[in-house]
């Protein structure tokens, strides 16, 4: 099993310089679709059992383990890489770093009590040869590996486009440690298009592999299929969903409204803005950023590219993970446990997940520069 670690801004930048090199963050994929091998396996949503896993990491001390960075939280971002949103991917990698301090590393970053585990998807039309494409949730450099092995064919694009794969992998496909807390991870859809009203069968399969819905739904699975209502019900049960739009189209924002619920569908002003839009986003959610402070956390020159964001995701839900009962409760960096199958650490009680004795906060991970952090979250 390969060894996680934490994410390396000097590998990032070698990485990006071999793609600014090549002239695609995703050349690798790209050459290995062009030689007829099709998608790496890390990517190829019908591989590694097809479900996509973000768990805690405990690491053997003795006879005990160690949860070394946190509870694992899944950040997943499914591109749409269709007509004008063709360099999407290209677009993700380089706004990577910023992703990268605003979550995770900097010193005011949303997800910093967490493990972020990060995937990336790409979502295209039926037609294509990948239509969809979802690597595996990392903590670490393989993050952008796993990147430039997806395969964006950069096709014309027509409405609809294939999002409903993507909500099925959300719903049905994905294992997750932090739903066992009774909290989700955040799951974001880029795109500009409205999605199709129903599933099909032989896309799932293609796409999936033919034993997709044992996995999705276990032995003897229906014949039938759910609406894609009751597939996006199912995703909102376990992420806090959201359709991030690109451009103003109207049927689009009435499409997944109604699909997701309006404060879900936030516009996106530019994808060159995804970093600070998904820490906004994040921040409000977790109840660790406010409305009031949003624009001033944002920039305080470029207001108006500011006010903009925040105007955009004033209608989410904010904290709302913060009302979940466990949401105080996870184990802390450090906890120790008596097996790695355990949810809750030795010093907790199991079914609350209070700790029994009051013991000294374990210290929080090596934060950022401040004034490198700073300067992310401005516009």
């Amino acid at each position: 099993m390969r060894e996680k670690r934490e994410w390396s801004e000097a590998t990032y930048r070698s990485s990006k310089s071999e793609a600014d090199k090549r002239g695609s963050s995703t050349f690798r994929g790209e050459e290995r679709a062009q030689r007829g091998e099709g998608l790496d396996p890390l990517v190829d949503p019908a591989k590694y059992g097809a479900v996509r896993e973000a768990r805690n990491l405990l690491v053997p001390d003795g006879e005990e383990f160690v949860l070394k960075f946190g509870v694992a939280m899944p950040v997943e971002s499914d591109l749409d890489t269709t007509g004008s949103m063709s360099g999407n991917v290209d677009i993700a990698f380089r706004v990577l770093p910023k992703v990268q301090n605003l979550l995770v590393q900097g010193t005011r970053a949303v997800l910093r009590r967490y493990h972020t585990q990060i995937a990336t998807g790409v979502i295209q039309d039926q037609g294509d040869t990948f239509p969809y494409q979802r690597s595996q949730f990392e903590p670490d450099n393989e993050v952008e590996r796993q990147m430039g092995i997806l395969v964006p064919e950069r096709g014309g694009g027509d409405a609809p486009e294939e999002y409903q794969l993507s909500l099925f992998a959300a719903a049905y496909l994905s294992q997750t440690d932090i739903r066992k807390y009774g909290l989700k991870g955040y799951y974001f859809i880029v795109g500009d298009e409205l999605g199709r009203d129903r599933l099909d069968r032989r896309l799932l399969q293609q796409v999936f592999g033919a034993s997709v819905f044992e996995k999705a739904f276990g032995p003897n699975p229906s014949q039938s299929l759910p609406s894609i209502a009751e597939v996006a019900k199912k995703a909102l049960e376990d992420w806090h969903v959201f359709f991030l739009q690109v451009g103003a189209n109207e049927d689009t924002v009435k499409w997944w409204t109604k699909l997701l619920g309006r404060e879900r569908v936030i516009r996106l002003p530019k994808t060159e803005d995804l970093a600070e839009v998904q820490a906004c986003v994040i921040g409000l959610t977790e109840g660790v950023i406010s409305i009031e402070t949003l624009s001033d956390a944002l920039s305080a020159n470029r207001a108006s590219e500011a006010e903009r964001i925040a105007r955009a995701v004033a209608g989410i839900p904010v904290g709302l993970q913060a009302t979940y009962p466990n949401f105080t409760n996870i184990p802390s960096i450090g906890a120790r446990f008596r097996s790695r199958n355990d949810i809750w650490p030795m010093d907790a009680d199991a079914k609350t997940g209070k700790l029994k004795s009051s013991k000294k906060e374990p210290k929080a991970p090596k934060t950022g520069d401040k004034k490198k952090d700073d300067a992310d979250w401005k516009l």
